[in-house]
């Protein structure tokens, strides 16, 4: 739980904290370009790198949260077995989709190190931006796995109990 917890707050604090940087940085960089007609040219980079860190980081707090966009129109109206079965079947494809994130962006990244680029305005190595990709892969397979161990614990428990699950919700701290 402690662990959980952590990363709970890592998650939530980065993506606050790329948030409000970002936003920092684009209003910087309007208010100098239109109000004092200046530019500063590595603003546009360094916001637009992290975003990308933010959104994927993000997609981790809304697969945490069960916040992602789902069509449970058809699943609303199946009996609570086939419901659980749909429950795991999706966690199962999120984690597939998570490891194919962190695989190909472990590949990127190695391809970009291998190759030595750097950023064109700031100059720093093009790796810290696509090391995004695996790391929000892995915090995702994280919270993925934490849901379909959740679902399964919940259908051992109502499977006692036989009283119909919450399915709505986060994971559990």
């Amino acid at each position: 739980m402690k662990l959980n917890k952590l990363l709970n707050n890592l998650e939530e604090y980065s993506a606050v904290l790329s948030l409000l940087i970002a936003s920092l940085l684009v209003f910087l960089q309007v208010v100098l370009r239109y109000v004092f007609n200046i530019s500063l040219v590595w603003s546009e980079e360094v916001s637009r790198y992290i975003i990308i860190w933010f959104v994927l980081i993000g997609s981790s707090i809304a697969v945490r949260e069960k916040a992602h966009a789902t069509v449970d129109a058809v699943v609303t109206y199946l009996p609570y077995i086939l419901k659980r079965v749909c429950s795991v079947l999706a966690s199962f494809i999120g984690m597939t989709f998570s490891v194919i994130l962190i695989w190909s962006g472990s590949v990127t990244v190695s391809n970009v190190i291998e190759f030595g680029n750097v950023t064109p305005a700031v100059g720093i190595p093009m790796s810290i931006p696509y090391l995004a990709l695996p790391v929000g892969g892995l915090l995702m397979f994280i919270r993925f796995l934490q849901l379909l161990i959740q679902d399964v614990i919940n259908m051992r428990k109502n499977d006692s109990n036989k009283k119909p699950p919450i399915i709505e919700g986060g994971i559990k701290e």
